[in-house]
């Protein structure tokens, strides 16, 4: 029989402040019970070791911080009593829009839409938002509006307006999420 080399106590149970000696970490071989020095390892908040993890696929599992990008516009339009672009925000095929806000503002009475034009095939998302005497701006929010932008073609989202009665300057915000994955 072969003899085997002592195995000298080189670390320290930091319960116990016992000597402990360093085992094998080899790729494939389960963590439980092995006290392995890790070769890659970070941080978490807390300032506590934590093991870089990997999905089932094998890829490192990233946080890039945000998951989104915020996109946003503003127009302006001189007046019409017919419906007008006052904005065109130009999309990204196939990504995911969320948290839709506009604001409209005009000092006669007019109306606004929000509408989304898929390779020109709109889809108006808000219809009806009107500003008038007293109430010279009006400000929407779309929290649970959420759509994939088609995947081929011209891809836009557009506030049209229009004047009731008399042509005045119409002017509008418009922002939107962008998921980035």
């Amino acid at each position: 029989m072969a003899d085997l080399r002592t195995s000298f106590v080189i670390l320290e149970d930091v319960d116990t402040q016992a000597g402990v000696p360093l085992t094998s970490a080899l790729e494939g071989v389960v963590i439980a019970g092995h006290n392995a020095h890790g070769a890659f390892v970070a941080k978490d908040s807390a300032d506590k070791f934590k093991y870089l993890e990997i999905d089932d696929a094998g890829a490192l599992k990233v946080s890039f911080g945000a998951d989104y990008a915020c996109l946003s516009d503003d127009g302006e339009n001189a007046g019409s009593t017919s419906y007008v672009d006052i904005i065109t925000m130009a999309l990204t095929a196939s990504k995911t829009y969320y948290d839709l806000e506009a604001l409209v503002s005009c000092f006669r009475d007019s109306i606004f839409q929000v509408i989304w034009d898929n390779n020109g095939a709109p889809t108006t998302l808000a219809s009806g938002v009107r500003v008038g005497a007293g109430d010279y701006n009006e400000m929407v929010r779309f929290q649970c509006l959420e759509f994939v932008s088609g995947a081929t073609g011209t891809q836009k989202l557009v506030i049209k307006g229009k004047n009731i009665q008399v042509a005045s300057t119409m002017d509008a915000t418009l922002s939107i999420k962008e998921k980035a994955y």
